[in-house]
């Protein structure tokens, strides 16, 4: 089986409110390891600006975005690279909200792949909470590159591996959610 780990970088916490995707990337897992070569990274040019806050938490300024490429070329790119694959995604309510809302948007429709969310893994495993910080931590994985989309799909990416290991890879089946 093979996985595209995925992670958004947003505007805020609500496409429905008017956020914005302002950066995807991905990542391929083939046979339980990273494939750094097939990866997604784009940053996407919002039609409003990005709040300070968001700026604080991502490093990811107005200006940085100026240059890029809106929404309607970039997220076409996104899932043609995805293509049939399983997604995993860290909380995956919230960015499939932002994949689907757009994907609706611009006539491509929401994304049908199914996905694992790595809290329903974290869940199996731990008791408390299930954020990203605190997954990595348990499993002493260090994130280099924090609220950048890469940098988050790539740290989410071995947690799944670690996750998946510890759980058994043939109980892998059990956390794939299928979408309608």
């Amino acid at each position: 089986m093979e996985f595209v780990v995925i992670d958004t970088e947003t505007t805020g916490s609500s496409p429905h409110k008017g956020a914005e995707l302002i950066e995807i990337a991905g990542v391929v897992v083939r046979d339980w390891e990273i494939i750094y070569e097939e990866s997604f990274n784009e940053l996407i040019k919002p039609k409003r600006h990005v709040p300070i806050s968001i700026t604080m938490i991502t490093g990811i300024n107005n200006l940085m975005l100026e240059d890029k490429l809106p929404i309607e070329i970039v997220l076409p790119r996104f899932y043609d690279f995805v293509r049939d694959r399983v997604l995993v995604i860290q909380n995956a309510p919230f960015d499939l909200s932002f994949l689907d809302y757009f994907g609706k948007k611009i006539g491509i429709g929401e994304l049908p792949n199914p996905f694992v969310d790595t809290i329903s893994l974290s869940r199996s495993l731990f008791r408390g909470r299930h954020n990203l910080d605190i997954i990595l931590a348990r499993l002493g994985i260090f994130c280099e590159d924090r609220h950048r989309a890469l940098g988050d799909a790539v740290a989410t990416a071995k947690a799944f591996i670690k996750m998946v290991k510890m759980i058994g890879v043939e109980e892998i089946e059990k956390f794939v959610a299928k979408r309608i």
